[in-house]
């Protein structure tokens, strides 16, 4: 029994792990391997990759039709996880980006997201991540009922983003035919590259193992980090021919003498504005229902509802050139049930399907309703390693943005999907 359940656990891991960071819900990426503290073996190392494949990209943008192209980029999500362990206690070092963002708006009109009534510059592509480093250790009883544990430790979290925006700065006035001037702009690309020091959190939980009937259940929160700390440099580059506003806010190209485009015309240092990291709940559980039958289910809560407004600037020579993104989430929710079966002592299989409740609420469109499908299978090889290979596909609803809710402007996306894949190695000394 024992070394099934080994076996089932290692392809439902491999399932679960796909369903929960392939994309849970806003910024998550990957969490902190922490079920390492109750893998069999004194020493345990498990390290792995998921490449995601998300596929949004807007229908819709001020009322214009069209196709603007997959904003959303493709990522990795690299984890690595050691553990020492023992019936009464354990330790584990883990290292994942926790959080993290890269998306490219040059399909857009404008080669840009369209810039809002009160916005001085459209978002052209934006990036960022967090790495996290975690220790977390594992303190257990055991009698007659089964075995307790608890669990506790801390993390430490870096945030770096780079981001670049379009907008138009004034470098004089030409003349009008009836007399008087207007001003004259520059269309500029302004980069802004940012890092905050790292900040600290905590994690802190509880678990209950039953062998005879393969249960364990188990529940963690993780403390929300403050990133206030930011320090970068950004610059003002020249990016095309100058020109006024005509009639009806069109762009007239005027003959002037300004910088080629291509050009530096301002360099300064950066800034951004508040980051938390949110807290988050998340509970799983996992039990045999029939011999070489494991049936799983998790749930997690995260406090999306932290961070309204995000804001990149530059500051150059007195003026400072901004970048505001609005998102206004709402706390999210991800559930998942799956089952997990062990053909031989050497190879099993899991399957899931889950839900993540959309924390968009019409100031951003991207992170609608997403439902997954996703499936692993484990090979062990010989007493001390394992191969694990798991794959998702989840389906976004539609959705829009509105002025009216916060959004800088009006649009909409359809239906879209994401695609996952993960490996993963698992060594017992």
């Amino acid at each position: 029994m024992r070394t099934f359940l080994t076996t089932i656990l290692g392809a439902s891991l491999a399932s679960a792990a796909l369903s929960t960071s392939a994309l849970a819900g806003g910024f998550q990426r990957g969490t902190a391997d922490t079920d390492i503290l109750f893998e069999q073996g004194t020493a345990v190392m498990r390290t792995g990759v998921t490449y995601v494949n998300p596929q949004r990209g807007f229908e819709s943008i001020n009322g214009q039709s069209g196709n603007f192209g997959t904003y959303t980029q493709n990522y990795l999500i690299p984890s690595l996880a050691f553990g020492i362990n023992s019936d009464m206690a354990g330790c584990a070092g883990t290292y994942v980006i926790s959080f993290a963002a890269e998306s490219d708006y040059t399909g857009a009109p404008g080669g840009a997201l369209p810039a809002g009534p009160t916005a001085n510059s459209r978002t052209e592509t934006s990036e960022f991540e967090s790495n996290e480093f975690g220790l977390t250790c594992r303190l257990s009883y055991t009698n007659d009922m089964g075995r307790f544990s608890l669990l506790g430790g801390v993390f430490a979290e870096d945030f770096t983003f780079d981001g670049t925006s379009l907008s138009g700065t004034p470098v004089g006035a030409a003349p009008l035919p009836g007399g008087g001037t207007t001003p004259v702009f520059l269309p500029v690309r302004t980069t802004v590259e940012t890092k905050s020091d790292y900040a600290i959190g905590y994690r802190v939980g509880a678990a209950f193992e039953k062998p005879e009937i393969a249960l364990r259940a188990q529940v963690m929160y993780r403390s929300e980090a403050t990133h206030d700390n930011f320090t970068g440099t950004g610059s003002v580059v020249s990016n095309g021919n100058a020109y006024i506003i005509g009639p009806g806010g069109a762009q007239v190209v005027v003959p002037t003498a300004v910088p080629p485009a291509g050009t530096t015309v301002a360099a300064g240092t950066s800034n951004f504005s508040e980051v938390v990291s949110p807290q988050s709940l998340y509970i799983n559980a996992q039990t045999g229902i029939a011999p070489g039958t494991l049936l799983l289910a998790s749930f997690r809560w995260t406090d999306w509802s932290t961070n309204g407004t995000a804001v990149s600037s530059i500051s150059t020579g007195g003026v400072t050139r901004s970048s505001l993104s609005p998102y206004n989430w709402r706390d999210g929710y991800t559930a998942s049930i799956g089952l997990g079966r062990a053909f031989t002592d050497e190879i099993s299989a899991a399957v899931s399907v889950g839900y993540d409740r959309g924390v968009s609420t019409g100031s951003e469109t991207t992170y609608t309703d997403l439902y997954t499908l996703a499936g692993g299978v484990s090979f062990k090889a010989n007493e001390w390693s394992e191969l694990r290979f798991g794959g998702l596909v989840g389906y976004w609803t539609d959705g829009e943005q509105s002025i009216n809710d916060g959004a800088y402007f009006n649009a909409t996306v359809g239906d879209d999907f994401v695609y996952a894949v993960n490996a993963s190695m698992k060594f017992t000394f």
